[in-house]
């Protein structure tokens, strides 16, 4: 379900290739930055891929918690114990998905992550944080471990919490937007360059 406080998506009763492919793409990612303001956006939980130590792919959800247009900088939350955040540490590489239904409107993005656990900026952060988002690393295990539900429930001290706490900032490198539009789909890729800049073209959907 789209959040009311979603953009509208600019030329929806026409066609967008009538329209520079950059325009389009600033468009799509404008509905993106929305994910990470409000729950009901379709945007908020996107799906992301890393690469695990033997090479093949994993796949999970996480929530977009920000979205810097300039330059294209995602931001999503992690536990320093988990394989997500071994599986960055080899690889900095990944690729977001993301999908709004009621748009028709699909957004993958490819680029490098930055993990950012136990310094300044994850300390700068967690002290944003609410209570209930805290007490996800609080967890005595990490995740994936296996664990017998007894113990499921067993916690660490916040200090230790913090410090498994981690932001991860994914900074695109490529931006593919396809537009499921009933009287053609619509597709467009741009490709970012050092200074945050876009170049953009239309492609075959």
């Amino acid at each position: 379900m789209t959040g009311s406080n979603t953009p509208p998506l600019p030329f929806q009763d026409e066609d967008p290739a009538h329209h520079p492919a950059a325009d389009f793409i600033s468009a799509a990612l404008a509905r993106l930055a929305s994910g990470a303001r409000g729950r009901c956006s379709d945007f908020h939980v996107i799906g992301i891929a890393t690469l695990g130590a033997d090479g093949a792919p994993r796949l999970r959800s996480v929530v977009l918690r920000s979205f810097e247009p300039h330059g294209v900088r995602l931001t999503f939350h992690t536990d320093s114990r988990s394989a997500k955040f071994a599986e960055l540490s080899r690889d900095r590489r990944a690729a977001i998905l993301a999908y709004d239904a009621g748009a028709k409107l699909q957004i993958r993005i490819e680029g490098q992550v930055e993990l950012h656990s136990d310094d300044a900026d994850s300390a700068a952060v967690w002290r944003g944080l609410p209570d209930g988002a805290r007490q996800i690393y609080r967890g005595a295990r990490a995740p994936g471990m296996r664990a017998e539900p007894r113990v499921l429930d067993e916690t660490i001290g916040e200090d230790e919490a913090e410090r498994h706490f981690t932001v991860c900032r994914l900074t695109a490198s490529m931006i593919d937007v396809l537009y499921l539009r009933a009287a053609g789909h619509r597709r467009a890729i741009g490709v970012m360059d050092g200074a945050g800049g876009l170049a953009a073209h239309w492609v075959a959907a």
